[in-house]
Protein backbone atom coordinates (compact mmCIF):
# COMPACT_ATOMS: atom_id res chain seq x y z
CA UNK A 1 0.00 0.00 0.00
CA UNK A 2 2.84 2.37 0.62
CA UNK A 3 4.58 1.66 -2.72
CA UNK A 4 1.03 2.16 -4.56
CA UNK A 5 0.84 5.35 -2.42
CA UNK A 6 4.04 6.38 -3.49
CA UNK A 7 3.57 6.00 -7.21
CA UNK A 8 0.39 7.05 -7.95
CA UNK A 9 0.58 10.66 -5.14
CA UNK A 10 3.24 12.16 -8.05
CA UNK A 11 0.87 11.23 -10.66
CA UNK A 12 -2.36 12.51 -9.51
CA UNK A 13 -0.51 15.67 -8.21
CA UNK A 14 1.07 16.51 -11.96
CA UNK A 15 -2.58 15.55 -13.28
CA UNK A 16 -3.59 18.54 -11.39
CA UNK A 17 -0.71 20.60 -11.92
CA UNK A 18 -1.65 20.19 -15.48
CA UNK A 19 -5.57 20.62 -15.46
CA UNK A 20 -5.07 23.85 -13.20
CA UNK A 21 -2.63 24.67 -16.39
CA UNK A 22 -5.40 24.58 -18.88
CA UNK A 23 -8.08 25.95 -16.41
CA UNK A 24 -5.31 28.97 -16.40
CA UNK A 25 -5.41 29.06 -20.42
CA UNK A 26 -8.89 28.76 -20.74
CA UNK A 27 -10.06 31.75 -18.09
CA UNK A 28 -7.21 34.01 -20.68
CA UNK A 29 -8.87 33.10 -23.65
CA UNK A 30 -12.28 33.81 -21.93
CA UNK A 31 -10.96 37.22 -21.01
CA UNK A 32 -9.03 38.37 -24.18
CA UNK A 33 -12.40 36.95 -26.24
CA UNK A 34 -14.93 39.54 -23.48
CA UNK A 35 -11.82 42.31 -24.32
CA UNK A 36 -12.67 42.25 -27.73
CA UNK A 37 -16.84 41.44 -27.39
CA UNK A 38 -16.59 44.75 -25.20
CA UNK A 39 -14.27 46.41 -27.63
CA UNK A 40 -16.45 45.60 -30.87
CA UNK A 41 -20.02 44.83 -29.73
CA UNK A 42 -20.12 41.61 -31.80
CA UNK A 43 -19.35 38.05 -32.20
CA UNK A 44 -19.59 34.65 -33.90
CA UNK A 45 -19.09 36.08 -37.36
CA UNK A 46 -15.97 35.50 -39.93
CA UNK A 47 -15.20 39.09 -39.74
CA UNK A 48 -15.24 39.24 -36.02
CA UNK A 49 -12.97 35.74 -36.14
CA UNK A 50 -10.59 37.09 -39.09
CA UNK A 51 -10.69 40.60 -37.31
CA UNK A 52 -9.52 38.96 -33.61
CA UNK A 53 -6.74 36.54 -35.52
CA UNK A 54 -5.41 40.12 -36.98
CA UNK A 55 -5.18 41.77 -33.34
CA UNK A 56 -3.40 38.76 -31.99
CA UNK A 57 -0.63 38.52 -34.82
CA UNK A 58 -0.14 42.45 -34.24
CA UNK A 59 -0.08 42.54 -30.62
CA UNK A 60 2.81 39.21 -31.00
CA UNK A 61 4.73 41.22 -33.18
CA UNK A 62 5.34 43.74 -31.00
CA UNK A 63 5.70 41.30 -27.51
CA UNK A 64 9.34 41.31 -28.20
CA UNK A 65 9.84 45.13 -28.89
CA UNK A 66 7.16 45.95 -25.55
CA UNK A 67 8.59 42.93 -23.01
CA UNK A 68 12.81 42.77 -23.33
CA UNK A 69 13.68 40.05 -22.57
CA UNK A 70 10.69 37.66 -24.28
CA UNK A 71 11.67 34.66 -27.07
CA UNK A 72 10.83 35.90 -30.01
CA UNK A 73 8.93 32.33 -30.70
CA UNK A 74 6.82 33.70 -27.53
CA UNK A 75 3.30 31.98 -28.14
CA UNK A 76 0.89 31.58 -24.85
CA UNK A 77 -2.39 31.06 -27.21
CA UNK A 78 -3.50 34.45 -25.48
CA UNK A 79 -0.87 36.29 -26.77
CA UNK A 80 -1.39 39.36 -24.32
CA UNK A 81 -4.60 41.60 -23.16
CA UNK A 82 -6.23 43.36 -26.02
CA UNK A 83 -5.91 46.91 -23.85
CA UNK A 84 -2.26 46.69 -25.25
CA UNK A 85 -1.10 45.13 -21.69
CA UNK A 86 1.72 42.36 -20.80
CA UNK A 87 0.17 39.18 -21.97
CA UNK A 88 -0.15 37.09 -18.32
CA UNK A 89 1.98 34.54 -17.28
CA UNK A 90 0.55 30.82 -16.71
CA UNK A 91 2.74 29.19 -13.59
CA UNK A 92 5.68 31.48 -14.58
CA UNK A 93 6.06 29.25 -18.02
CA UNK A 94 8.00 31.84 -21.09
CA UNK A 95 7.81 28.79 -23.49
CA UNK A 96 4.74 26.93 -24.13
CA UNK A 97 5.13 25.40 -27.37
CA UNK A 98 4.93 22.08 -26.22
CA UNK A 99 1.47 23.13 -25.47
CA UNK A 100 -0.67 24.28 -28.15
CA UNK A 101 -4.51 24.87 -28.41
CA UNK A 102 -7.01 25.07 -31.97
CA UNK A 103 -9.38 27.82 -30.81
CA UNK A 104 -12.48 28.32 -33.31
CA UNK A 105 -15.68 29.91 -32.22
CA UNK A 106 -19.41 28.77 -32.32
CA UNK A 107 -19.23 28.51 -35.80
CA UNK A 108 -16.21 26.50 -36.62
CA UNK A 109 -13.71 29.53 -37.51
CA UNK A 110 -10.35 28.72 -36.37
CA UNK A 111 -8.52 32.16 -34.01
CA UNK A 112 -5.84 30.40 -33.09
CA UNK A 113 -4.68 26.88 -35.12
CA UNK A 114 -2.25 25.71 -32.93
CA UNK A 115 0.00 22.94 -34.59
CA UNK A 116 -2.57 21.74 -37.41
CA UNK A 117 -4.80 24.68 -38.66
CA UNK A 118 -4.59 28.36 -39.40
CA UNK A 119 -6.41 31.12 -38.21
CA UNK A 120 -9.54 31.20 -40.58
CA UNK A 121 -10.07 27.71 -41.40
CA UNK A 122 -13.40 26.10 -40.84
CA UNK A 123 -12.68 22.92 -38.22
CA UNK A 124 -14.92 19.83 -38.99
CA UNK A 125 -18.18 19.50 -37.21
CA UNK A 126 -17.24 16.68 -35.10
CA UNK A 127 -14.71 18.67 -33.21
CA UNK A 128 -17.25 20.13 -31.13
CA UNK A 129 -17.79 17.15 -29.12
CA UNK A 130 -14.04 16.82 -27.81
CA UNK A 131 -13.48 20.53 -28.05
CA UNK A 132 -13.79 22.50 -24.25
CA UNK A 133 -15.83 25.00 -24.08
CA UNK A 134 -14.61 28.85 -23.25
CA UNK A 135 -16.80 30.63 -21.15
CA UNK A 136 -17.83 34.43 -21.10
CA UNK A 137 -20.08 35.78 -18.57
CA UNK A 138 -22.03 32.03 -18.70
CA UNK A 139 -22.58 31.74 -21.80
CA UNK A 140 -20.19 29.56 -24.04
CA UNK A 141 -17.88 31.95 -26.88
CA UNK A 142 -15.64 29.29 -27.99
CA UNK A 143 -13.95 26.26 -28.33
CA UNK A 144 -10.72 24.74 -27.68
CA UNK A 145 -8.87 21.60 -28.42
CA UNK A 146 -5.57 21.33 -26.26
CA UNK A 147 -2.68 19.50 -28.01
CA UNK A 148 0.10 18.71 -26.02
CA UNK A 149 1.08 18.79 -22.58
CA UNK A 150 1.38 22.26 -20.42
CA UNK A 151 4.90 22.05 -19.46
CA UNK A 152 5.58 23.21 -15.16
CA UNK A 153 7.31 25.89 -13.95
CA UNK A 154 10.69 25.33 -12.34
CA UNK A 155 8.52 26.38 -8.94
CA UNK A 156 5.98 23.40 -9.63
CA UNK A 157 8.60 20.63 -10.93
CA UNK A 158 10.76 21.68 -7.75
CA UNK A 159 7.46 21.04 -5.22
CA UNK A 160 6.65 17.80 -7.08
CA UNK A 161 10.64 16.38 -7.20
CA UNK A 162 10.15 17.20 -3.43
CA UNK A 163 7.21 15.56 -3.38
CA UNK A 164 8.46 12.28 -4.82
CA UNK A 165 11.50 12.43 -2.53
CA UNK A 166 9.84 12.80 0.22
CA UNK A 167 7.15 9.99 -0.52
CA UNK A 168 10.24 7.19 -1.62
CA UNK A 169 12.24 7.82 1.95
CA UNK A 170 8.43 7.57 3.67
CA UNK A 171 7.52 4.23 1.78
CA UNK A 172 11.10 3.37 2.46
CA UNK A 173 10.62 3.90 6.38
CA UNK A 174 7.45 2.17 6.62
CA UNK A 175 8.92 -1.00 4.27
CA UNK A 176 11.53 -1.26 6.62
CA UNK A 177 9.13 -1.26 9.85
CA UNK A 178 6.51 -3.32 8.20
CA UNK A 179 8.51 -5.91 6.39
CA UNK A 180 10.09 -7.10 10.16
CA UNK A 181 6.17 -6.03 11.86
CA UNK A 182 4.54 -8.43 9.21
CA UNK A 183 7.24 -11.69 9.33
CA UNK A 184 6.83 -11.09 13.54
CA UNK A 185 3.46 -10.98 12.72
CA UNK A 186 3.07 -13.93 10.29
CA UNK A 187 5.08 -15.97 12.51
CA UNK A 188 2.90 -15.60 15.81
CA UNK A 189 0.16 -15.99 13.51
CA UNK A 190 1.25 -18.98 11.95
CA UNK A 191 2.09 -20.61 15.33
CA UNK A 192 -1.06 -20.23 16.70
CA UNK A 193 -2.51 -21.73 14.08
CA UNK A 194 0.03 -24.10 14.07
CA UNK A 195 -1.41 -25.36 17.76
CA UNK A 196 -5.12 -25.60 16.42
CA UNK A 197 -3.78 -27.96 13.82
CA UNK A 198 -2.16 -30.23 15.70
CA UNK A 199 -4.93 -30.18 17.74
CA UNK A 200 -7.31 -31.09 15.55
CA UNK A 201 -4.63 -33.79 13.40
CA UNK A 202 -4.91 -35.28 17.02
CA UNK A 203 -8.32 -35.72 17.73
CA UNK A 204 -8.80 -37.33 14.58
CA UNK A 205 -6.29 -39.85 15.49
CA UNK A 206 -7.96 -40.23 18.66
CA UNK A 207 -7.23 -38.14 21.25
CA UNK A 208 -10.02 -36.35 21.81
CA UNK A 209 -8.83 -34.19 24.56
CA UNK A 210 -7.01 -31.19 23.48
CA UNK A 211 -6.53 -27.90 24.58
CA UNK A 212 -4.41 -25.19 22.78
CA UNK A 213 -2.73 -22.06 24.16
CA UNK A 214 -4.08 -18.85 24.01
CA UNK A 215 -1.34 -16.22 23.51
CA UNK A 216 -3.54 -13.39 22.03
CA UNK A 217 -6.91 -11.56 22.09
CA UNK A 218 -7.27 -10.97 18.44
CA UNK A 219 -9.36 -13.07 16.02
CA UNK A 220 -6.76 -16.02 16.26
CA UNK A 221 -6.79 -16.25 20.25
CA UNK A 222 -10.62 -15.39 19.86
CA UNK A 223 -10.47 -18.80 17.81
CA UNK A 224 -8.57 -20.72 20.35
CA UNK A 225 -10.88 -19.58 23.01
CA UNK A 226 -13.59 -21.14 21.08
CA UNK A 227 -11.78 -24.21 19.70
CA UNK A 228 -10.87 -25.15 23.74
CA UNK A 229 -14.41 -24.17 24.80
CA UNK A 230 -16.06 -26.71 22.11
CA UNK A 231 -13.04 -29.45 22.95
CA UNK A 232 -14.29 -29.31 26.46
CA UNK A 233 -17.76 -29.64 25.75
CA UNK A 234 -17.25 -32.37 23.07
CA UNK A 235 -15.21 -34.17 25.60
CA UNK A 236 -17.67 -33.93 28.32
CA UNK A 237 -20.39 -34.96 25.73
CA UNK A 238 -18.44 -38.06 24.82
CA UNK A 239 -17.47 -39.36 28.55
CA UNK A 240 -21.51 -39.15 29.36
CA UNK A 241 -22.06 -41.10 26.39
CA UNK A 242 -19.35 -43.24 27.01
CA UNK A 243 -21.06 -43.22 30.79
CA UNK A 244 -24.60 -44.10 29.76
CA UNK A 245 -23.05 -46.50 26.83
CA UNK A 246 -21.60 -48.57 30.19
CA UNK A 247 -24.71 -47.87 32.00
CA UNK A 248 -26.73 -49.29 28.97
CA UNK A 249 -24.85 -51.88 28.51
CA UNK A 250 -24.82 -53.28 32.22
CA UNK A 251 -28.51 -52.52 32.06
CA UNK A 252 -28.36 -54.76 29.21
CA UNK A 253 -26.26 -57.42 31.22
CA UNK A 254 -28.68 -57.38 33.97
CA UNK A 255 -31.44 -57.63 32.07
CA UNK A 256 -30.57 -60.54 30.15
CA UNK A 257 -29.79 -62.04 33.66
CA UNK A 258 -32.66 -61.36 35.01
CA UNK A 259 -34.25 -63.20 32.34
CA UNK A 260 -32.48 -66.32 31.82
CA UNK A 261 -32.16 -66.39 36.36
CA UNK A 262 -33.96 -67.14 38.75
CA UNK A 263 -34.90 -64.63 40.69
CA UNK A 264 -35.06 -66.68 44.14
CA UNK A 265 -32.53 -69.31 44.20
CA UNK A 266 -30.10 -67.23 41.36
CA UNK A 267 -29.96 -70.45 39.43
CA UNK A 268 -30.41 -70.36 35.85
CA UNK A 269 -34.25 -70.75 34.91
CA UNK A 270 -35.51 -73.36 33.10
CA UNK A 271 -35.82 -71.83 29.73
CA UNK A 272 -32.19 -71.00 29.09
CA UNK A 273 -31.37 -74.36 30.68
CA UNK A 274 -33.65 -75.88 27.55
CA UNK A 275 -31.28 -73.41 25.35
CA UNK A 276 -27.91 -73.97 26.37
CA UNK A 277 -28.75 -77.96 26.87
CA UNK A 278 -29.84 -78.69 23.13
CA UNK A 279 -26.55 -77.22 21.95
CA UNK A 280 -24.35 -79.44 24.41
CA UNK A 281 -26.74 -82.39 23.62
CA UNK A 282 -26.06 -82.01 19.63
CA UNK A 283 -21.94 -81.41 20.08
CA UNK A 284 -22.35 -84.15 22.30
CA UNK A 285 -23.94 -86.18 20.06
CA UNK A 286 -21.98 -85.34 16.77
CA UNK A 287 -18.17 -85.35 18.07
CA UNK A 288 -18.93 -88.55 20.61
CA UNK A 289 -18.25 -86.48 23.93
CA UNK A 290 -19.34 -87.86 27.18
CA UNK A 291 -22.48 -86.14 28.70
CA UNK A 292 -24.70 -86.79 31.43
CA UNK A 293 -28.37 -84.97 32.91
CA UNK A 294 -29.20 -84.95 36.45
CA UNK A 295 -32.53 -83.90 38.02
CA UNK A 296 -32.20 -83.65 41.79
CA UNK A 297 -35.34 -82.87 43.84
CA UNK A 298 -34.82 -81.69 47.77
CA UNK A 299 -36.81 -84.68 49.83
CA UNK A 300 -39.67 -83.83 51.79
CA UNK A 301 -39.77 -80.44 50.92
CA UNK A 302 -43.56 -79.96 51.52
CA UNK A 303 -43.03 -81.02 55.47
CA UNK A 304 -40.48 -78.26 55.78
CA UNK A 305 -42.93 -75.66 54.50
CA UNK A 306 -45.60 -77.34 56.55
CA UNK A 307 -43.64 -78.15 59.61
CA UNK A 308 -41.24 -74.54 59.42
CA UNK A 309 -43.02 -72.02 57.36
CA UNK A 310 -42.60 -71.15 53.54
CA UNK A 311 -39.92 -68.54 54.39
CA UNK A 312 -38.07 -71.33 56.06
CA UNK A 313 -38.47 -73.41 52.66
CA UNK A 314 -36.99 -70.59 50.70
CA UNK A 315 -34.13 -70.30 53.09
CA UNK A 316 -34.01 -73.73 52.30
CA UNK A 317 -33.90 -73.93 48.01
CA UNK A 318 -30.98 -70.52 48.63
CA UNK A 319 -28.80 -72.68 50.67
CA UNK A 320 -28.91 -75.70 48.07
CA UNK A 321 -28.76 -73.85 45.28
CA UNK A 322 -25.39 -72.24 46.57
CA UNK A 323 -24.23 -75.68 47.02
CA UNK A 324 -24.72 -76.80 43.79
CA UNK A 325 -23.44 -73.60 42.20
CA UNK A 326 -19.87 -74.00 44.45
CA UNK A 327 -19.76 -77.65 44.09
CA UNK A 328 -19.71 -77.55 39.64
CA UNK A 329 -17.01 -76.42 37.28
CA UNK A 330 -17.57 -73.76 34.91
CA UNK A 331 -18.86 -75.57 31.87
CA UNK A 332 -21.42 -76.90 34.29
CA UNK A 333 -24.96 -76.04 34.13
CA UNK A 334 -27.34 -75.59 37.28
CA UNK A 335 -30.75 -74.67 36.80
CA UNK A 336 -33.85 -74.60 39.26
CA UNK A 337 -36.13 -76.81 37.05
CA UNK A 338 -39.75 -76.56 39.14
CA UNK A 339 -40.47 -76.21 42.83
CA UNK A 340 -37.63 -77.85 44.70
CA UNK A 341 -36.46 -79.39 41.51
CA UNK A 342 -32.76 -78.73 40.68
CA UNK A 343 -31.28 -79.67 37.16
CA UNK A 344 -27.47 -80.06 36.21
CA UNK A 345 -25.80 -80.71 32.33
CA UNK A 346 -22.18 -81.94 32.93
CA UNK A 347 -20.35 -81.86 29.25
CA UNK A 348 -17.50 -83.89 28.85
CA UNK A 349 -18.17 -86.19 32.09
CA UNK A 350 -17.71 -89.65 32.21
CA UNK A 351 -20.34 -91.87 33.78
CA UNK A 352 -18.52 -92.38 37.31
CA UNK A 353 -17.50 -89.14 37.73
CA UNK A 354 -20.88 -87.73 36.66
CA UNK A 355 -22.20 -90.23 39.98
CA UNK A 356 -19.20 -88.90 41.82
CA UNK A 357 -19.30 -85.35 41.45
CA UNK A 358 -23.35 -85.63 42.36
CA UNK A 359 -22.14 -87.97 45.91
CA UNK A 360 -20.31 -85.54 47.02
CA UNK A 361 -23.00 -82.55 46.32
CA UNK A 362 -25.21 -85.19 47.94
CA UNK A 363 -23.20 -85.56 51.12
CA UNK A 364 -22.54 -81.83 51.46
CA UNK A 365 -26.23 -80.49 51.01
CA UNK A 366 -26.94 -83.46 53.92
CA UNK A 367 -23.95 -82.36 56.00
CA UNK A 368 -24.86 -78.46 55.90
CA UNK A 369 -25.61 -77.41 59.36
CA UNK A 370 -29.17 -76.65 58.89
CA UNK A 371 -30.21 -75.69 62.33
CA UNK A 372 -28.47 -72.15 62.03
CA UNK A 373 -31.51 -71.60 59.62
CA UNK A 374 -34.22 -73.29 61.80
CA UNK A 375 -33.87 -75.40 65.15
CA UNK A 376 -34.39 -79.01 64.48
CA UNK A 377 -34.26 -78.34 60.53
CA UNK A 378 -32.81 -81.21 58.41
CA UNK A 379 -32.84 -81.05 54.36
CA UNK A 380 -31.26 -84.04 51.78
CA UNK A 381 -31.52 -84.50 48.60
CA UNK A 382 -31.90 -87.07 45.74
CA UNK A 383 -30.33 -87.34 42.50
CA UNK A 384 -31.14 -89.49 39.00
CA UNK A 385 -28.77 -89.23 36.73
CA UNK A 386 -29.02 -90.32 32.78
CA UNK A 387 -24.74 -90.87 31.30
CA UNK A 388 -25.72 -92.28 28.15
CA UNK A 389 -26.95 -90.36 24.92
CA UNK A 390 -30.62 -91.30 24.79
CA UNK A 391 -32.53 -90.43 21.49
CA UNK A 392 -32.18 -87.12 19.26
CA UNK A 393 -32.85 -85.00 22.00
CA UNK A 394 -31.81 -83.98 25.21
CA UNK A 395 -35.56 -84.37 26.59
CA UNK A 396 -35.40 -88.04 26.57
CA UNK A 397 -32.06 -88.18 28.64
CA UNK A 398 -34.11 -85.70 31.01
CA UNK A 399 -37.07 -88.61 31.48
CA UNK A 400 -34.73 -91.19 31.72
CA UNK A 401 -33.33 -89.01 34.84
CA UNK A 402 -36.28 -88.28 35.75
CA UNK A 403 -37.05 -92.07 36.01
CA UNK A 404 -33.58 -92.51 38.05
CA UNK A 405 -34.85 -90.26 40.72
CA UNK A 406 -38.37 -91.76 41.01
CA UNK A 407 -35.84 -94.69 41.86
CA UNK A 408 -33.61 -93.23 44.55
CA UNK A 409 -36.65 -91.62 45.72
CA UNK A 410 -38.34 -95.08 45.84
CA UNK A 411 -34.86 -96.63 47.40
CA UNK A 412 -35.03 -94.22 50.52
CA UNK A 413 -33.88 -91.13 49.22
CA UNK A 414 -30.77 -89.14 49.96
CA UNK A 415 -29.48 -91.37 47.27
CA UNK A 416 -28.28 -91.15 43.69
CA UNK A 417 -28.84 -93.53 41.08
CA UNK A 418 -27.77 -93.59 37.54
CA UNK A 419 -28.23 -96.23 34.55
CA UNK A 420 -24.13 -97.06 34.72
CA UNK A 421 -24.45 -98.01 38.63
CA UNK A 422 -26.69 -99.20 41.05
CA UNK A 423 -28.36 -97.03 43.55
CA UNK A 424 -26.01 -95.85 46.18
CA UNK A 425 -26.86 -96.05 50.19
CA UNK A 426 -26.83 -93.05 52.03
Amino acid sequence: MAGIVAILTPIMIEHEFIEKAEEAHYGRFSQAIGRYIERHGSWGTEQDAMRYVQIMERQREMMPQRFPGRQPGYSPNMPGSLDGGPPPEVFGVHDTQTFEFVLFDLEGNVLHGGKDYQPGQKVSPDMFDDADPIIYKSSVVAYALPSGVPPLTPTDEAHLHTLQETLFFSTLCALLLIIPFGFWEGHKLSGALDYLIKAVNKMGAGELEQQVPIKSKDEVGVLAAAFNSMNSQLVEAYKNLEESRDMVARQADQLRELSIRDELTGLYNRRFFNEEVTVLHANAMRYGHAFSIVLGDIDFFKKINDNFSHGIGDEVLKQVAEILQSSIRNSDIVARYGGEEMVLALPSTSPRAAVEMMERIRKAIAQYPWHKIAEGLKVTMSFGICDELEGEDYEQMLAVADEQLYKAKHAGRNRVCSLSHKVADS
